[in-house]
């Protein structure tokens, strides 16, 4: 029947442009005699290619208002003719037999195939008479928003992984799209579950979707970034997009999608927190973003945040997507044992010797604990003192990880975690000033900046006393550290004084001075300004201080 229209269709000059119609009448007539079919057989055939060749628009349509076939131009014809050609012949094809493959073909063929679908896709979008195209794939997304500190953590995605250089690429959130395995209810049922999977969203199956992204999301935090449920974390829905429409897939499945997200908070536990800090530490494809970057789409060093589904959602409004993002709690709070809205308001001083006690409380009340260590108690204080406040270990003690925030791992059946145990268990009666989980976790549960070291490890030299100027230089060292994690190698900070301070300091090194001496106070205020920074930086408390109503300068000085 096609061979006999191909005989019948009008035709359009290759030069000149003349031309001829032929009506649906007289392609229906030629149907019935020649191939002796019924006229309800003919107008059913001669429908279904005038539907065909006018999806492919190479027919004139106002002449199809008349009932008349009309090609556009001699190359629309070609188009028609090609593609009837085609169908009329078993063995013809416009691709290869093995063209639509996908398993075991190269990065090359599924480019072409995905140029061939993503073109057709396009072009039956931009060019739909319909106010709506009908999507042709459904893809269901489950999100997790991990937030740390303003930042939110994106994961390059898949087909960008393969298609660009790793430096650019697209970012999204953690997460993926619903496939078979994640949809538990209907193993076995494999026509089902692919029925549901490639259909719209109903009330029908509504229910099994949204169950089934839950699997979804807990297999993706697994792949992406390590994470287990529970263990490492739990989730709670935040937001459900409206559907997204594009045409968009990864790798050659292109084709006008319609996307349902469902995006959820994860909450970290300490266990997932730490675990994530080591793997983005490994793991290239894991990077922080900022908020202000994630609506911007783009980090200043070219890495693209692809997150257009939520922006289309908020409309295009940045202010209430930011405001929206800025709400989501972080995803773990680091919070100590010790910690005030006042960060200063406790102090810790970690001694040189076990022979000196631990000074703890608030800062300038603080009392000695009543806490006697062994030589080798005070090197694991020391070490969990020296990492709590970031200084960076000289060939550090293997079997330790580092972690954020002061914490540090250690398996459980090394020796040192032993140690560690009874340390924690030592310190249980002053409320945990050590704190320990899981009994492979442990850190000096007191904020950073409270923690100082023994006057004994610091020295104060200064530059010239005399001569030409205002100023001189004053240097302020810490000494080597040996701690049973590593050695903290000795630092130094240069200080410009002015010379009426150092030889204020001098004369106070000298002369023992009332704390309520006029000119001492001013001596010690002056100091605080000049030198807070670089005692805060080594873990100095203070140069001078009051004790038993003197004003004492504290450490050791070397000219």
């Amino acid at each position: 029947m096609i061979k006999t229209l191909l005989n019948q269709i009008p035709r359009y000059a290759e030069e000149n442009g003349d031309f001829y119609s032929a009506s649906r009448q007289e392609l229906t007539k030629a149907l019935c005699s020649e191939k002796n079919v019924s006229e309800e057989v003919a107008q059913n055939t001669i429908d279904l290619i005038e539907n065909l060749l006018d999806t492919l628009a190479v027919l004139n349509p106002d002449d199809l208002k008349k009932g008349e076939w009309c090609f556009i131009s001699f190359p629309a014809q070609l188009l028609a003719m090609s593609l009837l050609t085609a169908m009329s012949n078993k063995n013809a094809r416009f691709f290869d037999k093995k063209f639509w493959n996908t398993r075991d073909i190269s990065n090359s063929q599924k480019d072409e195939q995905r140029s061939v679908l993503k073109y057709v896709e396009n072009q039956r979008v931009t060019h739909g008479l319909s106010e709506k195209n009908e999507p042709i794939r459904h893809i269901y997304v489950a999100w997790g928003i991990i937030k740390l500190d303003d930042k939110i953590l994106l994961y390059q995605r898949e087909d960008t992984q393969k298609r660009f250089d790793k430096s650019a690429g697209d970012y999204g959130l953690i997460g993926g799209r619903l496939n078979q395995t994640d949809m538990k209810s209907l193993q076995g049922n494999m026509k089902e579950c692919l029925q549901i999977l490639q259909s719209d969203m109903t009330v029908n199956n509504a229910e099994i979707l949204k169950e089934s992204l839950f699997n979804t999301l807990k297999r993706e935090l697994k792949e992406e970034a390590g994470l287990e449920f529970e263990t490492h974390y739990t989730f709670e829905k935040w937001l459900t997009l409206e559907p997204y429409y594009q045409v968009q897939g990864a790798a050659p499945n292109h084709a006008y999608t319609k996307y349902h997200f469902e995006i959820s908070q994860i909450k970290l536990t300490l266990k997932g927190y730490l675990s994530l800090q080591h793997r983005i530490k490994t793991d290239e494809n894991l990077v922080w973003f900022s908020i202000d970057e994630v609506i911007a789409s783009k980090r200043t060093d070219g890495k693209i945040a692809y997150l257009k589904a939520i922006v289309e959602h908020f409309k295009n409004n940045s202010a209430e997507l930011s405001k929206k993002f800025n709400t989501i709690p972080n995803s773990f709070e680091a919070s100590y044992l010790y910690q005030s809205k006042r960060e200063n308001d406790y102090a810790l001083t970690v001694p040189a010797t076990n022979e000196d006690k631990i000074l703890f409380g608030f800062k300038g009340k603080e009392k000695p604990l009543g806490i006697s260590l062994t030589e080798k108690q005070l090197t694991i204080l020391l070490g969990l003192a020296v990492h709590g406040r970031g200084f960076e270990f000289e060939n550090p003690t293997t079997g330790i990880i580092f972690h954020p925030n002061g914490w540090i791992e250690i398996d459980e059946n090394n020796l040192l975690a032993n140690e560690l145990r009874e340390l924690s268990v030592l310190f249980l009666r002053l409320k945990a000033i050590i704190e320990s989980q899981d009994d492979c976790f442990f850190r000096l549960s007191v904020i950073p900046q409270v923690i100082h070291f023994d006057d004994h490890y610091f020295n104060l030299s200064f530059g010239k006393l005399n001569g030409q100027g205002n100023n001189t230089d004053a240097i302020l060292a810490r000494k080597e550290i040996t701690t049973a994690f590593g050695t903290v190698p000795e630092a130094k900070e240069k200080v410009t004084i002015s010379l009426e301070l150092a030889n204020g300091l001098r004369n106070l090194i000298l002369i023992e001075t009332a704390a309520d001496n006029d000119e001492a106070i001013r001596i010690q205020d002056n100091c605080k300004t000049a030198f807070t920074n670089a005692a805060r930086l080594l873990g100095l408390k203070s140069l001078v201080r009051h004790q038993n109503g003197m004003m004492k300068f504290c450490i050791a000085v070397s000219h």
